[in-house]
C-alpha cells in the first residue's frame, strides 16, 4: 500500500461556508475533520475538533440549512468538538465519490487550513489512488506532498497547534534535523516570516509534545 499526504486548494465556488468563515475570523487557529461516517440513509455524518470562538461558529453554524442535526460541546482549553449531520451537496458527493473508491482509505484528520486549503493522508493501491486525483471536481488544485509506505498513524504529531507542525516541516524541509545540520534557526525564522526567538520557542515546544507522547 502507498501512502500519500495530500492538499486541495479550494476556491470561492469550493470551499464549504464553515471553512471560508472560520477561516475569515481571526479568532480561529485550527479546524479539523477528525471522524466521519458517510451513513446510508443518504446523509453525512461528521465530527470537528476547532479551537477559536466557539459562540461565534454556533451562530454561523444555525443560519446554515443544510443540516439535519449540529451539537457543538462545551469549550475546553484544546478547544471544542461539532457533531454535525448533514445532506451532502453535489460538490461533496463527488469528493467523497473520489477518495472512498477500491482500496482507498483516508488518514484523519483532515485539516481545514486558513488559506482555504484541505490537508489529508491517504493510502492505498497506487492505480486508486491515481483514479481519485482525476476525479477531484473541478475548480479545486491537487498537489500531492509526499509518496512513500505507510508507517503508521501520528497521534503525538496530532497534538501540536498548527504553528508549531508548520514549524517542524519547514524544518525538515530546510535540513534543520539533518546530520549534520543544512539549515538554521534563521533559515527557519526567515521561511516562517517570524523572529529566530520565536521560530526556535515554536520547535522547542513542538519537540517537547512530540517526546513527551512517545511511547518507548
Amino acid at each position: 500500500m502507498k501512502s500519500v499526504r495530500l492538499t486541495l486548494q479550494l476556491g470561492s465556488d469550493t470551499v464549504h461556508p464553515m471553512h471560508r468563515f472560520v477561516a475569515d475570523h481571526e479568532s480561529f487557529s485550527r479546524y479539523r475533520m477528525i471522524n466521519w461516517n458517510h451513513a446510508h440513509d443518504g446523509y453525512n455524518v461528521f465530527l470537528f475538533h476547532v479551537v477559536g470562538d466557539r459562540e461565534a461558529y454556533r451562530e454561523r453554524i444555525a443560519d446554515l440549512e443544510n443540516f439535519l442535526t449540529v451539537d457543538v460541546t462545551e469549550a475546553d482549553s484544546e478547544g471544542f468538538y461539532v457533531y454535525v449531520r448533514e445532506e451532502p451537496g453535489e460538490l461533496g458527493e463527488q469528493l467523497i465519490a473520489a477518495f472512498a473508491q477500491g482500496s482507498l482509505v483516508p488518514i484523519p484528520p483532515l485539516e481545514y487550513r486558513m488559506d482555504l486549503s484541505l490537508r489529508f493522508g491517504l493510502i492505498g493501491e497506487p492505480d486508486d489512488i491515481q483514479a481519485a486525483l482525476a476525479a477531484v471536481p473541478d475548480g479545486i488544485e491537487t498537489t500531492v506532498e509526499r509518496v512513500g509506505e505507510y508507517r503508521g498513524g501520528g497521534r503525538a504529531v496530532e497534538t501540536l497547534t498548527a504553528r508549531q507542525r508548520e514549524a517542524l516541516r519547514v524544518a525538515r524541509d530546510l535540513g534543520y534535523f539533518a546530520v549534520p545540520r543544512e539549515a538554521s534557526v534563521e533559515d527557519v525564522a526567515a521561511e516562517l516570516d517570524c523572529a529566530p526567538g520565536t521560530a526556535a520557542e515554536h520547535l522547542r515546544k513542538a519537540e517537547r509534545r512530540v517526546v513527551e507522547r512517545l511511547e518507548f
